[in-house]
């Protein structure tokens, strides 16, 4: 054997190397959220925006309403308020989800430490004097 060869077998090696693997479930839900998240959140824009010009609730800058000639108007009055509050609204579902995800790691994940691992330390570090 040589100096600095592995001590393990190639099947323990294949099956270490497996569980470090994502299952390819996850990967779909992911794809699926990154697809989902932004329709959803501009639906949410449409919604908002048709409630608020019915009850007034928020008063809306005139500076933003596209008119003719502005950059990027295709006869949508409303398409930066669109687009503002959809980019609102993605970063807040992006947000709920991973503090979801968060949780249900924490819930149910491994815990960090084997049972034959060693406890971390849990001494102070003095810096030494020059």
């Amino acid at each position: 054997m040589p100096k600095y060869g592995s001590y393990q077998s190639e099947r323990d090696r294949e099956e270490r190397e497996q569980r470090r693997q994502i299952h390819p479930i996850w990967r779909g839900v992911g794809f699926a959220f990154l697809v989902l998240i932004p329709l959803l959140s501009y639906a949410a824009a449409e919604v908002f925006i048709s409630w608020n010009t019915k009850s007034n609730q928020f008063p809306w800058p005139y500076d933003l309403m596209a008119r003719p000639g502005n950059f990027l108007y295709n006869g949508d009055p409303w398409l930066y308020y669109k687009a503002i509050l959809t980019l609102a609204f993605m970063l807040v579902l992006y947000a709920l989800f991973t503090f979801v995800t968060f949780l249900l790691n924490s819930a149910f994940a491994p815990p960090r430490y084997g049972p034959y691992d060693v406890p971390p330390i849990k001494g102070r570090v003095r810096k030494r004097a020059r």
